[in-house]
């Protein structure tokens, strides 16, 4: 008999390395519930290019946070790790395990170990977004003046964690990377077993392009249209996103397809490697390779689950 209680698996790693279908594995094999860790899967009309696991699949497997909020919503790490708990107890509630899977490095930190307190002020944080969508990398720079150890794990498109680094900088006087390493993230909150997976840099890039080829076949761009077409803004979060951005580009007529795509595949190789630097500096992660290692990650997280 397992015994599964209040324990739970966290999936990580960078893109296209095989978290989802892994975590459906373990959910099907260890009597599981997913729960999404990814920041862009909890927004509802972005589809194809966040990878959301179809139909049969959500249908077969339970999954939790996708789908959950409009384009025009805030949200935050904060607020997924108060979602994210509330999922993982009514999880533990039916008896079953909790499986979380996601690349967003800063949500799966939070649940795990929470997250240092910061003040906020949405005037200041209006002031700062258009003094970023006036100039990002004049922004990004400046960031980097302030706080480089933080600003050179992000990207300089990276405007809602740039603009709140910069809103805690002048309403504390305290860069992100100071509060971090003060808080520490050394008290986990969950008992969590960390899978991380990892590929081959070569094999990894050319996983990469294929999918961005086939999510193109799937109908990405019209599903960019028909967004916008219901009246959501480009501004908004989602559509600053990997691909989503580019895609932007293309329909307002400022690159071609082709370049479009060269676009996306190369932001997406970039992004995966900073996924992996965030995650290469994690503690505790168990580190394999899917579905070479199936049989090895089967039999750590049942011997896990059963201490």
């Amino acid at each position: 008999m397992l015994s599964n209680t209040r324990k739970v698996i966290a999936v990580i790693g960078p893109t296209c390395t095989g978290k989802s279908a892994l975590s459906v594995d373990l959910a099907r094999t260890f009597h599981g519930e997913i729960i999404n860790g990814d920041s862009m899967q909890v927004y509802r009309h972005f589809d194809i290019g966040t990878a959301k696991p179809d139909t049969a699949v959500r249908n077969d497997v339970p999954h939790h946070l996708i789908d959950i909020i409009e384009p025009s919503d805030d949200f935050h790490a904060a607020l997924f790790k108060e979602l994210a708990d509330r999922a993982i107890e009514g999880v533990w509630s039916r008896d079953r395990v909790p499986v979380v899977v996601g690349g967003t490095g800063l949500y799966i930190k939070a649940l795990l170990y929470g997250l240092f307190k910061a003040p906020r002020d949405s005037l200041l944080r209006e002031r700062l977004h258009r003094e970023y969508n006036e100039d990002p990398i004049g922004f990004y720079e400046k960031m980097k003046g302030i706080d480089r150890e933080y600003a050179m794990r992000i990207s300089h498109r990276d405007r809602i964690r740039l603009v709140r680094a910069m809103e805690v900088y002048t309403l504390t006087g305290m860069t992100v990377s100071s509060l971090e390493r003060s808080h520490g993230f050394r008290e986990p909150r969950h008992i969590a077993l960390k899978i991380g997976l990892q590929k081959d840099r070569g094999e990894l890039y050319a996983r990469i392009d294929r999918r961005v080829d086939e999510m193109l076949d799937m109908g990405w761009v019209d599903e960019v249209k028909r967004i916008l077409s219901m009246g959501y803004r480009e501004e908004l979060k989602p559509f600053s996103s990997i691909g989503y951005r580019e895609i932007l580009q293309h329909i307002k007529g400022f690159i071609r397809y082709e370049d479009m795509v060269k676009d996306i595949k190369k932001h997406t190789r970039h992004y995966a490697k900073r996924q992996f630097t965030w995650f290469a500096k994690e503690k505790d992660i168990d580190w394999f390779q899917y579905p070479e290692d199936t049989a090895r990650i089967i039999k750590k997280v049942r011997e896990f689950l059963s201490e």
